[in-house]
Formats: structure tokens, sequence, C-alpha cells
């Protein structure tokens, strides 16, 4: 017998709606490597959590997405040489947002520095309908 169990066809479900979500992916060069972070869209941002990039750095992208206000996508870069995160740097950017692939994508390419390391990361995000 060849029958669908509920779960699993509730797991495709769910699995192809988030196949269709919109998301923001970030390209980050750091000490000579690159990697990507992923953001998807959240009614909550103060609820997203940021990624370590090496040792000085915490990089936080946030796709904002509120029925009252509408959509953002926000770039957070932390220094982190006292242990806790400092704030240097912030981008918001507002829809309509380019589908456009590749380098530089919708933000542009970006470079930040750790003022007190020296220490530079870079960054372009892109959105992925």
């Amino acid at each position: 017998m060849n029958a669908w169990h509920p779960l699993a066809a509730f797991a495709a479900l769910a699995f192809a709606g988030q196949a269709q979500a919109a998301s923001v992916r970030c390209h980050i060069i750091y000490g000579g490597e690159e990697f990507t972070v992923d953001a998807a869209p959240t009614a909550d941002p103060y609820r997203a959590t940021g990624t370590k990039v090496g040792r000085y750095f915490e990089f936080k992208p946030v796709y904002v997405d509120r029925t009252a206000t509408g959509q953002a996508i926000k770039v957070y870069v932390y220094g982190m040489t006292t242990g806790q995160p400092v704030l240097i740097h912030a981008a918001t950017h507002a829809p309509p947002f380019s589908d456009r692939r590749g380098r530089p994508g919708f933000t542009g390419f970006h470079a930040v520095y750790e003022p007190t390391k020296s220490s530079e990361l870079q960054y372009w995000c892109e959105h992925l309908p």
C-alpha cells in the first residue's frame, strides 16, 4: 500500500512554503574567507540573532515584515573587542528590493572597520524572492 502519512504530507507542505518564502542572503568576506548568512522575514525583529565573524565582529541581517509598518531589510555589524557587542555599522533598505543576482546585490558592496583592532569585514546582500 502506497499511502501518504498525514505527518509526511504536513512536512511536505511546510517545506514547499519555505522554498517559496522570500529571504535575504548576505555574502561576507573576512580574513580571506567567504561565507553566507541568511535571514527570513520576521514580524519580531528583536528576536533576530547575529553570527559571530572572526574574533572581532558580529553580523546580523534582519528582514522585517510587519503588517502595520511594512517591510525593511536592516544590516547590523557589531564590534566585539570588549566582549560585549558595540554597534559600529547599521544600514536600512526599503522596498522595492532589487532581485539582481550577484555582487553587489541590492545593498552595494560595504567595508566595515573595527576601530581598535584595524580589522575589516566586507559584505553585500541579495534578495531571494
